[in-house]
């Protein structure tokens, strides 16, 4: 449950790009980044979020993500059902309108490091979290774009990251995962805005009356 919870994507917006030789060199680009996650305080943004398993199957969702530090997060999935994936900072709820189930857990054992939040509000050192980071000269699929390849450190299911950076901004416009097990997930970012000043009510959650409550929202 929790890759199709998270993050992750749109692709086929083939328009060609500048390629990875005008603009931003690699150095540029982490810097830019990691200075852009270091100084954000919240993000709002449109997402569209797509996970492929090893099988070819796929699996499209979007709707609109608020994220507020600390690890405060609200996922508003409209497409193609309704449901909610929040954190207030403390305990995470994975609502179901349709099912009348609310998930619930605590941020410490719901949310690790596998989560892709930390790419949009979270650690900033990505060379200290990965072996290896490459520029690619590969077309990306948000146009315009700068294409980074990078191999965690850490050991985890994730066997590669893949950003689409904006040369400019330095926003994160597009994660891809690729998991051991060849499946992949991806998210596309568009009208983001940053440092919006969320409130904090926005990452409240009540559990609405006549609503099942499971402890625990599992992996």
């Amino acid at each position: 449950m929790r890759r199709t919870l998270l993050p992750i994507l749109l692709a086929v917006l083939t328009v060609p790009s500048a390629t990875a030789g005008q603009g931003p060199g690699l150095g540029a680009l982490i810097d830019g980044v990691e200075r852009k996650l270091e100084r954000m305080r919240d993000l709002s943004a449109h997402f569209v979020q797509i996970h492929e398993d090893g099988l070819n199957r796929i699996q499209r969702q979007e709707g609109h993500l608020y994220l507020r530090r600390p690890r405060m997060m609200r996922w508003e999935y409209q497409l193609p059902e309704e449901y909610l994936f929040v954190s207030d900072g403390r305990t995470v709820y994975f609502y179901v309108p349709a099912e009348r189930q609310v998930s619930r857990d605590s941020v410490g054992d719901a949310m690790d490091d596998r989560i892709p939040i930390m790419f949009l509000l979270g650690r900033s050192d990505l060379e200290n979290e990965f072996t290896r980071i490459e520029q690619l000269t590969e077309l990306p699929k948000v146009p315009g774009m700068r294409v980074l390849r990078m191999y965690p450190r850490r050991q985890s299911d994730v066997d590669e990251v893949r950003l689409e950076v904006d040369p400019t901004t330095f926003d994160i416009r597009r994660l891809r995962f690729t998991y051991i097990d060849g499946s992949t997930m991806e998210l596309v970012l568009d009208q983001i805005e940053t440092d919006a000043e969320l409130d904090e009510s926005i990452f409240d959650f009540e559990v609405p009356p006549g609503v099942d409550v499971i402890e625990g929202i599992g992996p």
